[in-house]
């Protein structure tokens, strides 16, 4: 979302604060969130908190297993989780059986991955 906050800032500078792109990436460097944020809403009324989710957080494609069984989802990756092959085949068919979707959500944080922990592992 950082490069966003940039880029909405950039080309508003560009297109309604009628500046070269030169002189919009000369204005921007070296500032802050909160620098871009008042940029945004005292030259061009944006208060960019206001700007839908999909632009400020960023769109990401995920497989979805929503209230689907995964299965040892919690022990990848742990010391001596073994899985019986009836488990992995169980959780091969909850993989097949979920649903692609598209989140708009902060990928930053830990509550992201923490969710999903099948995301990261190994299966």
């Amino acid at each position: 979302h950082i490069n966003n906050l940039y880029n909405t800032t950039f080309w508003a500078l560009v297109q309604n604060g009628h500046m070269g792109t030169t002189e919009a990436e000369e204005m921007l460097k070296g500032t802050l969130a909160a620098d871009k944020n008042e940029i945004l809403f005292s030259r061009f009324g944006i208060n960019y908190n206001n700007e839908p989710e999909q632009f400020r957080k960023g769109s990401v494609i995920v497989r979805d297993f929503g209230t689907l069984n995964m299965p040892n989802a919690h022990l990848q990756g742990e010391v001596g989780s073994e899985v019986s092959k009836t488990k992995r085949e169980k959780e091969r068919k909850a993989r097949a059986k979920a649903e692609i979707k598209v989140d708009y959500v902060d990928i930053i944080g830990d509550a992201f991955w923490e969710a999903r922990p099948w995301l990261l592992s190994d299966r």
